[in-house]
């Protein structure tokens, strides 16, 4: 079983190589790091890799819009070198109020995001590329000594860029998906869009909010906190109004409620996330990564206590 965790934290340097050798000595399989306005989490990644020694590292995810290709590709296999090609470089074309902070049109993404992929899968694999396409006009090389070129996953919820990362990415990385939506949604997508490349579909990791606590009430209160932001996203909202069964406006409207937590958030004691857990393994999910929150009134506490409930999973 591949249990991974996923960290927010990019304040601190120092937090996220320490957040890293933790994450080793609790037995998870790997560690990703969100990507926001703080500190990058490639650099951080990069520099968290001296301090672990089996674990995974990966982003998740990057945009892709305000990184060009090359300068994308050269940031990854950097970053694979300093890891000892343990990096995992997890992309994605973000969301419209996102990509408007940085003054930038979100103008067919699953284009944009297909060429892009293309263009550093070529440069990490064969060192060069020379590629014309409607959104990238490209000729480079890419001149680095890493063990191995580091995986390119691809940040998924909806059918098209499903099967995007099928046909071009090395994995598919779906945030605050339910495990009926990995099952219907995303697997079949992604392998619908192997089988149209004549490729080996790639794996499913499956990432998802927790909290780990006896106390339901405190865990939504928590959620209304932590997740609230995702309801103005669109393709979140999308997605939890389908769920719910009703509209992606309607969601927007009413804010994070407590049916939008037990809809997509597992929470509860240990046997309760363990279950939860086995799911999306049901599911199709080849890795299951959770990102524990703290909550309650000693939420620190609290989420120190979720990691080592966690790892206690992740070891099982």
């Amino acid at each position: 079983m591949k249990l991974s965790v996923l960290f927010p934290e990019t304040r601190s340097v120092a937090a996220v190589a320490d957040l890293a050798a933790r994450a080793e000595e609790l037995g998870f399989h790997a560690m990703f790091l969100g990507s926001a306005f703080g500190f990058d989490p490639v650099m951080a990644l990069a520099l968290a890799g001296s301090h672990t020694e089996r674990l995974l590292l990966g982003t998740a995810v990057v945009p892709t819009w305000p990184r060009h290709p090359v300068v994308a590709a050269q940031q990854a296999a950097t970053a694979n070198a300093a890891c000892d090609g343990r990096f995992r470089f997890g992309v994605g074309p973000s969301h419209p109020p996102v990509m408007g902070m940085y003054g930038i049109d979100y103008d067919r993404p699953v284009g944009h995001v297909r060429e892009w992929l293309q263009i550093v899968q070529a440069l990490l694999h064969e060192g060069k590329v020379a590629f014309r396409g409607d959104r990238f006009r490209v000729t480079a090389f890419l001149d680095v000594e890493m063990p191995a070129p580091p995986p390119v996953m691809l940040g998924v919820l909806h059918p098209q860029l499903a099967r995007v990362a099928g046909a071009h990415a090395d994995g598919a990385l779906p945030w605050l998906a339910p495990p009926a939506w990995i099952a219907d949604v995303v697997v079949p997508n992604v392998r619908d869009g192997a089988g149209r490349a004549e490729r080996g579909a790639p794996p499913v990791i499956a990432e998802i909010p927790c909290y780990v606590t006896d106390d339901p009430a405190a865990a939504r209160e928590a959620a209304k906190r932590d997740l609230g932001i995702y309801v103005h996203m669109p393709a979140y909202a999308d997605v939890l109004g389908r769920v719910l069964g009703t509209d992606a406006a309607t969601i927007s409207t009413d804010g994070w409620t407590d049916a939008c937590t037990d809809a997509v958030v597992p929470y509860g004691d240990r046997d309760a996330i363990a279950a939860r857990v086995r799911e999306y393994f049901e599911a199709g999910a080849d890795e299951v990564v959770l990102s524990p929150y703290g909550c309650g009134p000693e939420s620190e506490r609290n989420l120190d206590e979720a990691l080592e409930v966690l790892g206690d999973i992740a070891r099982s």
